[in-house]
């Protein structure tokens, strides 16, 4: 079904890299593509250093990146697109008429409550906030690659 998992934010400096690189670190599948990008990146920026520090202190690897605009070409029908947030799942539909396989992380695991559908964000926390976001990101991302049934 999906050999390719494309995870959007807004600015991709915090969440989707954050989740890209859970998802490679729980993946033992290295057929599969994973990959993060930004639906408003106007110039390439650095991932957010509190990212890349929670990261080590899970000892995830990750390389150095800098954010990537989302590009349609990029997908195919065996593409799945995980957003962060229900406003860029509502974007990438308007925008690039994307209908098919375009979820939030919380819908596709099916864990959207009435009040809580997005991925909660860290930015302007300290520490702990992130510590929470990524705690959050990897119990959902293991719930993902159960549902994909990936190795």
């Amino acid at each position: 079904m999906y050999n390719k998992i494309i995870f959007v934010c807004k600015e991709n400096v915090y969440l989707s890299p954050m989740a890209e690189w859970i998802m490679k670190s729980i993946l033992m599948d290295k057929s599969k593509s994973i990959c993060s990008r930004g639906l408003v990146v106007l110039f390439p920026e650095p991932r957010n250093l509190k990212v890349t520090d929670v990261l080590n202190n899970h000892s995830v690897p990750c390389e150095e990146q800098t954010s990537c605009k989302f590009e349609e070409r990029e997908v195919d029908e065996d593409t799945l697109i995980l957003t962060m947030a229900f406003t860029e799942k509502v974007k990438l539909v308007e925008d690039y008429h994307l209908t098919e396989n375009v979820f939030t992380l919380k819908e596709f695991v099916e864990e959207d409550s009435d009040e809580e559908v997005d991925v909660t964000d860290p930015y302007g926390g300290d520490e702990k906030a992130y510590e929470e976001c990524y705690v959050e990101l990897k119990d959902l991302l293991y719930k993902v690659k159960k549902k994909l049934s990936w190795e």
